[in-house]
């Protein structure tokens, strides 16, 4: 049997992806056939990921009634498998290119933000050595100006 032919699609669902988030675990349908072997094989190789364990579980037919019509859903086979740390898979190729995209944002963001921030203190420091240029010059100008006088002390009852 091919690596291909094992995995058939993934399974996503409201549960399936919950565990995707909490245990970095993944539900495939599977080759009804396949064990679990081949199924960490088939996964590790077409993902470029190392599996730390597979569950496998086998879903008989079912009937089904659509109208008047009578007939049974395909059985098949659906294995959960968990990952090691650190690696995970991409189902939907869209949201790495976002997520991408978010970061080089928030990075130009803030390099904004920083510049904007350097600014506001190039011209605080700015303003401060011109109000001491002012005041310094505005001292030594009223001691230029100012001329001392000088009073005598009346000494007796004169």
């Amino acid at each position: 049997m091919q690596l291909t032919d094992i995995i058939r699609r993934p399974i996503i669902t409201e549960k399936s992806n919950h565990q995707t988030v909490n245990n970095n675990s993944y539900s495939f349908e599977v080759a009804y056939n396949a064990n679990k072997f081949q199924i960490a094989r088939a996964i590790e190789i077409i993902f470029q990921v190392k599996v730390e364990k597979v569950n496998t579980m086998k879903f008989e037919k079912q009937p089904k009634n659509i109208g008047r019509y009578h007939g049974f859903t395909n059985r098949y086979k659906k294995a959960i498998v968990k990952l090691a740390e650190g690696y995970s898979i991409n189902f939907y190729p869209s949201d790495e290119v976002k997520v991408e995209e978010k970061e080089e944002k928030t990075k130009k963001t803030a390099k904004k933000e920083v510049s904007e921030v350097e600014k506001r203190a190039a011209e605080k420091l700015a303003a401060k050595k011109a109000s001491a240029n002012v005041k310094n010059a505005t001292k030594s100008a009223t001691k230029a100006n100012v001329k001392k006088t000088t009073t005598t002390r009346k000494v007796g009852g004169e």
